[in-house]
This record gives structure tokens, C-alpha cells and sequence, in this order.
């Protein structure tokens, strides 16, 4: 072979070299873009969701007309528009599960419950859950779950996920106590829509005892008046 020869086979190399990586330089940026996409549909298809949950609450503040035949109808046209958005929400997180986050899972867990679905609502629960963003996001995504399942008649399960979210690994400053005695008082008045006065006691010495550790005092005076307003419990 030739000088030439050897000269054109290095530049031929040379030139496949260029185009394979400006190839994989193209799928990375088709990728990128194609994740940008996916996630940008998924946003958009929740946020949707949130916006029909906003029209339901409206519907609900008008409480006159809440059952009259209009409002039925128009109830019954919103629901179809959710459950479309939520079956497609549902494809794009099973199908790309590495890009959604917990509150994604939230809103669907959310929003699969409302229409009855509850098998699917427990599951994006326990997914929502499982995808907390830090331990703060975890212990309320718990007691979130815990308020779920006791509205599915599984009182003890809920009160598992209640205490198991307040085991929960917190900084013990006045933020994170304040969290607390929110926590108590939500399992409160849970345990008092079920008719168990004495758990509803307990869990209300117990938010009291945590409020009085906030160091913070209009903090701590917040949350002081969140106790006190909670119904008075019957101590007869």
C-alpha cells in the first residue's frame, strides 16, 4: 500500500469516527428532548386534573344547587373529563416510571379515589410514599395514607401508618414540632369522625404536649389555637 492509500483509509476512519459520534450525540439531545416532552405531558395532563378539582370545590360551595339537575350534569361531565386525564396520567407513569415524582403519584392517588377506584388509589398511595422526597415529604405522605385507609374502614392499618409516620427520622426544631402537632391533631380528628372519643383525648394531650415544646411563640401560639378551636371533647 501507498502512502496515499494509508492516507485515504486514516481520513475515511477518521470521518466515520465524526459521524458515529454526532449520531450518539443526536440520540442523547432526541432523548433529552423526548423525557422533556413525556414529563412536560404529565404536568400538564395533573395540573388539568387539579383545575377540575378546583371547578368541584366550586360546585360544592354552592350548596343549594349542588344536587339540581344542571349541577348533576355538569358533576357528571367533569368526572368524565378526569377520568380521561387520569387513565392517560396513569399510562405515561407506568410506562416512565423513572420520571415521576411522589407528588405526581398524590394527585392520582387523589384522583383515582374520587372516582371510586380505590384499589388504584392505594396503590399510587403506597407509590407516593415510596418516592418521598425526603423524610419532611414522607411523614406527610404517611398520614395522608393513614386518613385514606381509614376512610376504607381499615381503622388499625390507619393507625399503623399514623404512628409509622411519626416515627419518621425528623431534626427536632420548631418546624418540624410544629409538623408534629399538626400530625396529632389531623389523627384526632380523624379518630373523632369515627366516633372514638378517647383516642380523639389522647391524641389531642399528645399535640398539646408537642405544641408546648415550640420554642417560637407566634409559632407555637398558632398552633395553640388550632387545639383550641378543635371541637371540646365531652368528658362525662
Amino acid at each position: 500500500m501507498t502512502y496515499k492509500d494509508y492516507l485515504t483509509i486514516v481520513i475515511s476512519c477518521f470521518a466515520l469516527t465524526i459521524s458515529i459520534i454526532s449520531l450518539i450525540i443526536s440520540i442523547i439531545q432526541k432523548n433529552k428532548e423526548t423525557r422533556r416532552t413525556i414529563r412536560k405531558n404529565l404536568s400538564d395532563t395533573l395540573e388539568n386534573v387539579t383545575k377540575i378539582n378546583i371547578e368541584f370545590a366550586k360546585l360544592k360551595h354552592n350548596e343549594q344547587e349542588y344536587n339540581t339537575d344542571n349541577f348533576i350534569e355538569l358533576r357528571r361531565i367533569y368526572n368524565s373529563q378526569k377520568r380521561i386525564l387520569i387513565a392517560h396520567a396513569d399510562y405515561l407513569t407506568t410506562n416512565y416510571d423513572y420520571m415521576v415524582t411522589d407528588i405526581d403519584c398524590n394527585l392520582l392517588a387523589g384522583a383515582y379515589s374520587d372516582i371510586g377506584d380505590y384499589t388504584k388509589a392505594d396503590n399510587y398511595w403506597i407509590k407516593t410514599i415510596q418516592k418521598s422526597a425526603s423524610n419532611s415529604v414522607k411523614h406527610m405522605n404517611l398520614r395522608g395514607y393513614a386518613r385514606f385507609l381509614f376512610f376504607q374502614g381499615k381503622f388499625q392499618l390507619g393507625r399503623s401508618k399514623y404512628e409509622e409516620s411519626l416515627k419518621v427520622e425528623l431534626p427536632d426544631t420548631d418546624n418540624y414540632r410544629r409538623q408534629l402537632t399538626d400530625t396529632y391533631i389531623m389523627w384526632a380528628t380523624v379518630e373523632r369522625e369515627f366516633n372514638n372519643e378517647s383516642e380523639t383525648r389522647r391524641l389531642i394531650d399528645l399535640a398539646k404536649s408537642y405544641c408546648s415544646r415550640i420554642g417560637h411563640s407566634k409559632m407555637r401560639q398558632e398552633m395553640d389555637e388550632r387545639i383550641n378551636n378543635f371541637d371540646p371533647i365531652d368528658d362525662k
